[in-house]
């Protein structure tokens, strides 16, 4: 709509336009849901829709002001260039084929221009691959200079039947701009997009209280709601002690029982809800593994949280006052670690006898079970 207006369409253009938008939006989405669906994009990818909200928003941002530039003069490799790389090639080409596709309703430029543009677009979604490569680097930077340059000096011919100089000078200057550009943003922008979320944020943001996920659990049973925040924090201190990862045990140690939200079977019914919500993968083999019940813990945060939650359990199904002299929880203590030790629950984790030994003199010495 802003490049209608300042190339100023007439209102039934500008409707074309918006439906234009509508359904490169529509696109846009449906690809971000499969992609992120089938090939767990959001947290390999970029692992932050902020990240991919400020590439697209300067994308579309820089489309408009290339308006006010000479045709062949704009320097639209550059994004389907960097839409490629906040998220797939298969964005880069969406993208390229709409900003051409608007260009082209704007009347900025002829069927060559716009085949130029479509060129260009795809080109700079291919060009990706060939930077990645190190040996490759300053090679992918002279292919970009030479094929911007030739695909403006070829379409301009074919427009006009002549090359005339300005066309030169638009596409040495569109040439240079782009390769300098694109070698500039791939070494800024690839340590960006690529800089993981610390593991400590992202417990943090699906452990927060306005977390859809928690307010579901606390809605659900303010019960199983104190269990699991009990079991999450227990969890984290006892993976601290041994050396494990804390953010990992405390989000896994929340969401232990999430299946039971659902009903029987626990496990497939936990881990759907899991995967539903886009919790991380480390979280999602925790509940894998819950309880044992359809494979053993297979890392030691899983089973820091099996030993917190079955002997949290057991706290929570007794009588208080029977557990009130320290001899009678110790006792619990002992027994539940035994049984889950003695039927060789933990033996494909890692987890040393060391371990096992720290977690439980602080179960007994230090946890607040109640």
């Amino acid at each position: 709509m802003a490049a209608g207006i300042i190339s100023r369409q007439t209102e039934d253009r500008c409707l074309v336009l918006l439906f234009l938008g509508t359904f490169y939006s529509v696109l846009f989405l449906t690809g971000m849901e499969l992609y992120r669906n089938q090939q767990d994009w959001f947290y390999e990818k970029i692992g932050n829709y902020l990240r991919l909200v400020i590439c697209h928003g300067s994308c579309c941002t820089a489309a408009v002001l290339f308006l006010f530039l000479p045709e062949f003069a704009r320097p639209v490799m550059l994004l389907s260039f960097v839409m490629s790389m906040a998220a797939s090639p298969f964005f880069g080409i969406a993208a390229g084929i709409f900003h051409a596709s608007v260009y082209a309703l704007c009347g900025l430029g002829n069927i060559y221009v716009m085949l130029s543009d479509l060129l260009l677009l795809l080109c700079g979604c291919l060009a990706l691959s060939i930077l990645r490569k190190k040996e490759y680097f300053r090679w992918g930077t002279y292919f970009l200079f030479l094929f911007t340059f030739g695909s403006i000096m070829i379409f301009s011919y074919l427009e006009t039947g002549q090359l005339e100089l300005n066309m030169l000078i638009y596409g040495l200057c569109n040439a240079v701009l782009t390769a300098f550009l694109a070698r500039i943003l791939y070494q800024r922008l690839a340590y960006w997009l690529q800089k993981p979320v610390s593991a400590e944020k992202k417990m943090e943001k699906i452990l927060a209280e306005n977390f859809d996920l928690v307010r579901a659990v606390k809605e659900y049973s303010a019960t199983d709601y104190l269990h699991a925040r009990k079991v999450s924090e227990i969890a984290e201190n006892c993976a601290r002690l041994v050396g494990a990862d804390p953010f990992i045990a405390a989000a896994g140690g929340f969401y232990y029982r999430l299946g039971r939200m659902e009903g029987e079977p626990y496990v497939e019914n936990g881990v759907a809800l899991a995967k539903s919500n886009y919790l991380p993968r480390e979280i999602v083999a925790i509940l894998e593994e819950y309880n044992g019940e359809k494979k053993p813990p297979s890392t030691v945060e899983s089973a820091v949280v099996h030993i917190v939650d079955s002997v949290v359990g057991k706290f929570d199904v007794l009588d208080k006052n029977m557990l009130s002299s320290s001899w009678n929880q110790d006792i619990l203590v002992y027994q539940t670690l035994n049984e889950n030790s003695a039927a060789g629950l933990y033996d494909k984790s890692g987890f040393s006898m060391n371990m096992f030994l720290k977690i439980r003199d602080y179960l007994i010495k230090e946890a607040k079970m109640f």
